[in-house]
């Protein structure tokens, strides 16, 4: 290889390289503005070594060194802060500029000079679409985390059914609870007390209201204040919290 072709290469290597980290030096993520240059000339430089060696010219086995041990290199700026993980999009990044300096050490330019487009653009371009996905995500844990359901059994007197089941949805509706499913029945029993007496099952969402065991209280308690109930109790059906 003609020393003229060697420094062509190894030029555009560094050109695309310091393009790469320009970006990312200039979002201010990672001071890798100098990583990444070398990562592209060094990856650069061991395929035109492989290229001039003769006898024994073999460009892609070279490039596939360079590709596993650019992994070590990329797990060097993995961090683990608390729950979450810093640095994966620079040790990609650096993992990219080592296959531009490849095909830049390997004289395909006009690829070279594509790869890097790419990557830049996946950086640049990419990047304000980060927080909007975050705000979704967050949107739907949100909404996940005021899902509850519970279900609520009462059972009184048939002629107070009506009563009971208006005073349910008044109540219900003023604190903003939402009722999903209302089934009563007739008392199956030969004991005397139970002659005539109806059982109401029901499920109530709690929407959005953050103090939903509180409300689901007040409801239980007015009903007993209110109408003549002879049982009544709730529990927990789901919680997408868990």
């Amino acid at each position: 290889m003609p020393w003229t072709d060697f420094v062509i290469r190894l030029l555009v290597a560094f050109i695309l390289g310091a393009a790469i980290g320009v970006e990312r030096q200039w979002l201010k993520t990672r001071a890798v503005l100098k990583t990444n240059v070398l990562v592209s000339l060094g990856a650069a430089m061991f395929v035109m070594m492989s290229a001039m060696t003769p006898g024994d010219a073999s460009p892609t086995r070279v490039a596939a060194q360079v590709v596993s041990g650019i992994g070590f290199l990329g797990g060097g700026v993995i961090l683990r802060d608390g729950a979450s993980v810093r640095g994966i999009n620079t040790a990609a990044t650096l993992w990219c500029a080592a296959a531009i300096g490849t095909l830049a050490g390997a004289g395909f330019f006009l690829q070279a000079y594509i790869g890097a487009l790419a990557v830049v653009g996946a950086n640049f371009v990419l990047r304000p679409l980060v927080p909007i996905f975050q705000k979704i995500e967050n949107t739907l844990t949100t909404t996940s985390q005021t899902n509850t359901s519970y279900r609520c059994q009462l059972v009184c007197q048939a002629e107070d059914e009506s009563n009971v089941r208006h005073l349910l949805l008044q109540s219900l509706k003023e604190r903003e609870l939402i009722l999903t499913a209302i089934r009563s029945k007739n008392v199956a029993s030969s004991a005397s007390a139970y002659l005539g007496m109806v059982a109401i099952d029901l499920e109530i969402s709690s929407g959005e209201n953050a103090n939903d065991l509180e409300l689901i209280e007040q409801v239980v308690n007015l009903l007993k204040q209110q109408t003549k109930v002879s049982q009544i109790g709730w529990e927990l059906v789901a919680d997408e919290r868990e």
